[in-house]
Order: structure tokens, then sequence, then C-alpha cells
């Protein structure tokens, strides 16, 4: 069966036969999810990324990324949905990337007086915080904000491949945004649970990697503070 022969049989079986393709990793199925679906997947990059450059690759790596994952798509009928979320992700992911940012981490107009101050002040949280973090996620930031050196020189300087570099990015990010609010629950609101104030009598305030893994149990563990910490600013960019 050609392309042609495909596109004339009913949407329903049309959309099956195509995952079916996929999963057989035929260029075909490739050819015919593209022909398609690439009108949908553009629109819905483009809106996230305007008229750049990087909008095709990142409708490139859609279409790459549906082809990987297609045995994760369990209803032929969702294909179109499926992929444009897939679009939404790939989209969101590159403007993170090529922001150079963490979510966790504030940016600031530097024109504006009293927003530098709030930032500062935010930003002195976050260096806090990211004490609580491992040697490794402290040097990954270290290296990330040195605006200096670009993503595969950020890959050579800790000895990862560039994928790795990007996987490493959201998982430092989760972990950031945990510390943040387990030290903004510890500082802020410990009085309101006495299970916590107990758990940081011996605390001297100092955050380590152990006081953070302390304070995270205890939230799994404490249904008050697990509902306090959603009521942090940083808990939506983390997960417990």
């Amino acid at each position: 069966m050609d392309l042609q022969e495909l596109q004339e049989v009913k949407p329903t079986c049309h959309r099956a036969l195509v995952v079916a393709a996929l999963q057989q990793h035929s260029a075909l199925g490739m050819q015919m999810l593209f022909a398609d679906c690439e009108r949908d997947v553009r629109n819905v990059v483009m809106r996230r990324l305007g008229a750049q450059a990087a909008s095709e690759d990142v409708v490139q790596e859609t279409f790459l990324r549906a082809s990987e994952h297609i045995d994760q798509l369990r209803d032929s009928r969702k294909l179109e949905s499926w992929l444009c979320a897939i679009a939404k992700n790939e989209s969101y992911k590159y403007l993170r990337i090529s922001q150079r940012v963490f979510v966790g981490i504030p940016h600031f107009d530097a024109s504006d007086s009293e927003e530098v101050s709030e930032t500062e002040d935010k930003l002195d949280v976050v260096k806090r915080a990211s004490r609580g973090l491992s040697v490794r996620d402290q040097k990954f930031i270290e290296v990330f904000v040195d605006e200096e050196m670009d993503w595969k020189q950020i890959g050579n300087q800790l000895s990862i491949s560039l994928r790795n570099v990007y996987k490493l990015h959201q998982r430092v990010e989760e972990r950031l945004a945990q510390a943040c609010a387990a030290l903004e629950l510890a500082t802020t609101h410990h009085y309101s649970c006495e299970g916590l104030c107990e758990l940081l009598r011996e605390w001297s305030g100092e955050y380590s990697p152990l006081w953070r893994k302390r304070i995270t149990h205890h939230v799994q563990q404490c249904a008050a503070c697990s509902e306090a910490i959603k009521k942090t600013p940083a808990f939506r960019l983390g997960s417990f």
C-alpha cells in the first residue's frame, strides 16, 4: 500500500494503519504521519515560539519523539491530540533550555529597583536552598549559570553527553524546587507543626543534604505539613 492508498482509507482505519506502520519503524508511516499532522503540529509550535528558526527544529523533534514513543499511544483515534501534546512539551522544553534558566530561579528587570531588591532576596533563598542538594547538583548549577559556556561545553565539563545535560537540567530543577519549598517550610511554618518543631530543635539553621532529606521525609509523613508546603511558591515546581 502506497501513500495515496493510505490517504484514501477511512479515518479510523487510516490512523490505525499509520500507528501500525510506525510501530514497525516504517518510513511510509512517518511520511503519512507528517502529511496528516504537520500543519497542526506547526501551529502548536508557532503559537509558542513564534516565527523563529528554532520552530522548524522543534517540529522535527516532535515527530522524532512520536516515532520513538509510538508504543505509548494506547488509542490510535487520539493520534493527533497525542502528537500535539508532544509538540507543546517540546516547545516548552526548548524555551526553558534556550533561555538558560531554572524555573525556580527568578529573573527581573534591572531598571525596576523594587523588583531588583525583591528578586535579590529570592536569589538568596535559592542560593541557600541549593546547599541542600548533592555536590553533583550544586556543581551543575554552578556550571549552568556560567553564561560563557554553551550546552556542549557544560556536558564536557561534567563528562556527560549532551542528552544527559538536558535530563540533568530537568532533574536538578525539580530537586532545587523541592529544596526551596522544604527550606521555606522549615523557616516560616515550623511553628504550626509540633513534630516539625521537634525535628528542627537540633537544627543550627545551616541547610544541608541531610537536613533537606529529614525535612522532606517529615513532609511525606505529616498531613499538616503536606498541606502547608503546597502553599509555598516553590511547591508547584517540584514534587513530593
